[in-house]
Formats: C-alpha cells, sequence, structure tokens
C-alpha cells in the first residue's frame, strides 16, 4: 500500500498539518493562516482540510496520521518531578491527561470537522515524542546522510533539549534536557520582564539586543549554565514556572497565554519589571544584550559538546530557539560547524512534518526524498480567483507577461515605492521567502522608518531582513553558507553597510535569506532585474502581512494592500497601483 501519512501539531501552539508521501512532501500550512488568530492553538481541522485539497486527496486515502505528541515519552522523569513538586506537578498531570485524551481521539475530531463517518478513517494512528519530531523535522529534509542535531525550545513532552546523532535513515537520541531546565524558558521569562510578555516575542528581544551593552553577564552565568556531564541547569531561585501547574502557558480560545515564568528573585537583582506600555529604558536594552549574550554563550557550548560527542561536523537544528538566527551566525561564521541545516518551521508548526517523516523513514524505511531547498508548500492561488478579488476591489489593474512584470515591479522598487508581492505557493514556517512578501529598495537611508510608519507599525528597534542571490552573497555579506530560510544572521561587508542602510542593523548585520535560481525563479529574476537596473544586488524583504498572519488568499492581500499605504501589488500576472 503506498504510504500517504498526515502529520498533525495539535493543542499546542502553532499548529499545523503536514502531508508526506514516498515521493516526498506535498504540502505544509499552519492553523493561523487559514483561521487568522497568530501562533492559534486549535485543532488544525483547517490545516488538516487544506493540505488534503493541495494534494488532492480523499481522507480514506490516508494510510497513517502522526501527532506529535507522546504521553508515554520520559514517564521515569516526570514521576520524579511529581514527587519532588506535588504542589504544582499533580494539577500538572491532570491537565495533561485531559490533553492526550483530545490527542488519543484525534481520528474521532478529524472525521467530525470532515462531517464523514469515523470508519471511513482507516489509517494508523501514531505518536511521536515532540523533540524527536523536531529532530526528524530538519534530518529528513537536510542534505546530510550522517550528522548532529539539536533542538532546544521552551519544552515538550516534558523535555526541553535534545541531543541526537543521524545516519541513513536513523535517529540516534544521546541526550536530552527535561523541565524546569529550560534554554526557551531563560529566554521567553526576560523577555516577560522587560515587557514583551505575549507569546512568541523573543525575536524583538533578539533585535533590541544590539542596543544594548552587556552589562549583567555576571548574573546571567549564576542564572542559566551549560556543563558537558551535568547538562542544561536554570538556577530555579529566579523563576517561578516550577510552581505553576500550567508548565507556562494556556489555551484561551485557541491563543496561547504565557504564565508569569520570572520570579521575585529577578525583581530583586534589576528592580521593577516594566510594564508594557512604559518606554523602553537603558536597563531594558541592556539586560537584552546580557541575555543574548548568554544565551549564545551556553547554545555555543553545546554545540561544540555535542560536535565533540559526535565527531560530526554537519549539524540539523529546528526547536523554537533555532530561530535565534544571531546564534546560528556565530556558530557558523567562528566555526562551530562545518554546514547546518535549519528547518524552516522551526518553531512547532514544524513538528507535524517531523512526525509524519518519522513514521514514513525510521518506521516504514521509506527512502529519503532529496534535499528540501525550498519552503513553499502552502496554497497556490488560482488565478482566477486572484482576478476576482481585484475586480471586487474596484481599482484599475493591468494584466502583465512575466517580464513585464518583472520590469514593472523591479522600476517601482529602484523609485523608492513599496510594493506587495503575492507570487506561487505560500511558504512554510514564520519568515516571508519571496512569494508573500513586501519588498522595497534597501538603500533608501530612511526606508526602514517608512515601512513602519506606512505599513508594519512595529518597534523602531526591529531589523528588516536582506534577500540576495547565492552567488552575489558574500560579496555583501561576511559568509558563503546558503541560507534559503532567513534564519541566519551575517554581518554585513563594511563597504555595504552606507549603501544598504535600511537592511543593516545596529550592530551591522542583516538576518540574511540566499535565493538560487531553481529554489524561486521568479523571485530570483526579480532580484536579477532590479541589480541590472540599479546595481544593489539586494531587496528588502518584509512579510506581506500588518500585525497579522501572513496574507493567505488574495483578499487578504488586496485589502492589506488597501488599508496601509503600500504603492503598487504583484499579485499573480496583474499589477495594481494607488
Amino acid at each position: 500500500m503506498p504510504r500517504l501519512i498526515l502529520g498533525i501539531n495539535s493543542d499546542h501552539g502553532d499548529s499545523s498539518a503536514a502531508l508526506v508521501s514516498e515521493s516526498g512532501p506535498l504540502a505544509a500550512i499552519a492553523e493561523e493562516r487559514i483561521n487568522r488568530k497568530k501562533h492559534s492553538a486549535d485543532f488544525p481541522m483547517l490545516a488538516i482540510q487544506e493540505v488534503l485539497n493541495i494534494a488532492g486527496a480523499d481522507i480514506r486515502e490516508l494510510s497513517d496520521i502522526v501527532v506529535a505528541r507522546d504521553p508515554k515519552a520520559n514517564l521515569l522523569q516526570k514521576s520524579a518531578y511529581l514527587a519532588r513538586h506535588p504542589q504544582s506537578g499533580i494539577p500538572m498531570a491532570v491537565k495533561r491527561f485531559g490533553v492526550h485524551r483530545k490527542v488519543r481521539g484525534t481520528a474521532e475530531r478529524i472525521a467530525e470537522g470532515l462531517g464523514v463517518e469515523r470508519d471511513r478513517i482507516r489509517a494508523e494512528f501514531h505518536q511521536v515524542e515532540h523533540h524527536l519530531a523536531h529532530v526528524a523535522s530538519a534530518f529528513y529534509w537536510s542534505p546530510f546522510e550522517r550528522c548532529c542535531a539539536l533542538t532546544n525550545d521552551g519544552a515538550g513532552d516534558f523535555a526541553t533539549t535534545m541531543w541526537a546523532g543521524c545516519q541513513g535513515n536513523d535517529i540516534d537520541i544521546l541526550r536530552r534536557s527535561y523541565w524546569p531546565h529550560s534554554l526557551g524558558v531563560f529566554y521567553t521569562a526576560f523577555c516577560q520582564f522587560i515587557g514583551f510578555d505575549k507569546y512568541g516575542e523573543e525575536y524583538k528581544v533578539m533585535g533590541l539586543s544590539a542596543f544594548g551593552k552587556n552589562r549583567y553577564s555576571a548574573l546571567m552565568r549564576d542564572i542559566v549554565s551549560f556543563h558537558p556531564r551535568m547538562g542544561l541547569r536554570l538556577n530555579l531561585d529566579y523563576f517561578d514556572h516550577q510552581r505553576s501547574p500550567s508548565t507556562f502557558e494556556t489555551i484561551v480560545d485557541g491563543e496561547i497565554v504565557l504564565s508569569r515564568l520570572w520570579g521575585q528573585r529577578l525583581e530583586k537583582a534589576l528592580g521593577p519589571a516594566r510594564r508594557r506600555d512604559n518606554e523602553l529604558a537603558e536597563r531594558e536594552r541592556d539586560i537584552a544584550a546580557s541575555v543574548q549574550a548568554r544565551y549564545e554563550e551556553v547554545f555555543l557550548d553545546m554545540v561544540a559538546a555535542l560536535v565533540k560527542k559526535t565527531g560530526r561536523r554537519d549539524i540539523v537544528m529546528a526547536g523554537g530557539c533555532a530561530l535565534n538566527s544571531v546564534a546560528n551566525g556565530r556558530m557558523i561564521s567562528e566555526g562551530y560547524v562545518d554546514n547546518a541545516y535549519f528547518q524552516p518551521a522551526a518553531s512547532d508548526d514544524g513538528t507535524a512534518i517531523g512526525a509524519a517523516l518519522h513514521i514514513l523513514h525510521s518506521k516504514y524505511k521509506a527512502r529519503r526524498s532529496a534535499e528540501v531547498r525550498h519552503a513553499f508548500w502552502g496554497t497556490e492561488a488560482r488565478e482566477s480567483a486572484i482576478r476576482g478579488a481585484l475586480v471586487e476591489n474596484g481599482r484599475p489593474f493591468k494584466e502583465l507577461s512575466r517580464e513585464e512584470l518583472l520590469q514593472t515591479a523591479a522600476r517601482a522598487i529602484a523609485d523608492g515605492k513599496i510594493i506587495g508581492w503575492f507570487q506561487g505557493r505560500e511558504e512554510w514556517g514564520p519568515r516571508a521567502l519571496g512569494n508573500r512578501s513586501i519588498l522595497c529598495n534597501p538603500a533608501v537611508p530612511d526606508m526602514k522608518a517608512i515601512l513602519n510608519s506606512r505599513i508594519k507599525n512595529r518597534e523602531p528597534f526591529r531589523p528588516f531582513a536582506p534577500v540576495i542571490r547565492q552567488e552575489d552573497m558574500s560579496t555583501v555579506f561576511e559568509g558563503t553558507h546558503p541560507v534559503p530560510f532567513m534564519i541566519v544572521v551575517f554581518k554585513v561587508r563594511p563597504r555595504w553597510r552606507a549603501k544598504l542602510p535600511a537592511i543593516t542593523h545596529e550592530d551591522n548585520t542583516g538576518r540574511v535569506q540566499t535565493v538560487a535560481q531553481d529554489e524561486n525563479e521568479i523571485f530570483y529574476d526579480l532580484i536579477t532585474t532590479f541589480k541590472d537596473m540599479t546595481g544593489i544586488p539586494a531587496l528588502l524583504n518584509t512579510s506581506f502581512n500588518e500585525n497579522e498572519p501572513i496574507v493567505h488568499t488574495p483578499q487578504q492581500a488586496v485589502d492589506c494592500f488597501e488599508r496601509t499605504r503600500m504603492d503598487c501589488l504583484g499579485i499573480g500576472p496583474f499589477w495594481i497601483e494607488k
């Protein structure tokens, strides 16, 4: 029987669905793209329907359904924690049992959502440990026959870190760290402390860190450490998460609400926590710099120890902490590894594809597909739907040939205009990688401020990302490693810093995306056309949204274009201007 496997991340932040077969990945999408709730924790029924639609598959054709959660994982460590912390551990366990009951009823929930009888779903049901799904998501998509793997996040199935040696179809788990010792909790607790208390705001602290000084280094060393024999350790005197019966998050109407992670001792060391609506002061900038610096030290110590243990200098990474692109850049630039592969959906949405891949390749021993070098596994809008949205909008638009579209878009960007770019299948993961993007000229000195004031409404300390052709990478940046998923920061070369002010961050870096022609031909050709026209080899690329999930439908793209001060929109073969 041909294998058609549905992977799911459910009842957790960034819920998602993915579909794979023996020929490779078919479709993957996060629930938030469809239901429009950022980091949605709803059961991913809409995402499940979407991946089946994309693949043209029927629920009866599924051979397997896999959920990225395994209640049997790490039972010994869970029991030991429960014995040590009965006051918080017992309510936590009761809550977890409720979630696991839901997970066991996944097939019934799918049948109900699709409006079909349960017996129409004949697929075999599996559960894969959270961090193992993370490892699988990166390894099985990577080009490596043999490598090591590292995952870090807040927590999943009671683990917070996993080390593995990977070869062929096999993943050999070498080490785990367990709750409550978590590098993700360390970082998120300080995000909360300096006022970024919503789920998924760690990237703001990473951006802010470039504006501060590492003056709390001694405190940070006291708070988090890594020892090759003992592993990752938090000084729990500074935290409250180990006393919370909800671990560190609660789901309210499908959205994640974080518990307070930091404890009173942190306020004694640093003074009162910042409220979200208060201005950022020098203290907050310095805390951010100190947190980021200590995170990098611990992370790089982990990488060095893993490489030494395995003797393997190629690495794959996933887990929410893999989105710390500054640390990733140091790992590559400073030679801790030779090559790295990052899952584009490194957060928990990526566990859906990882769980499915683990069953396909580890359980069934299916042959691995070629390296996955692009992230375009979502929905592609039909031209008729695009035309319908434009007609309904009422503003005049033009249909252009491919060459006319490239020339028109490149000229608009060269002239300092901000354009929306909606092409092909949408991206898998949190980054807009050229198919659901807002693009503009990185050489315009005040473009960052213009973009923020007219569309993005972001904090002024947050950087915008450059995108460049792979062959031009080393000309502009101090790095040669391909980074197709915008998940690594490299230094901008000195002679380009003044030339590209809109994408050069305070510390002279850029979170760069490289594009090869065979990864995204029309986007590659747009960058080429712009370079030929201006001599500038890069574009500024940011996500096509305005404080919402990235646009999913043509109508959402047109609505975003209309309600913001975007100048132009290239959507499919059509062009529209204000």
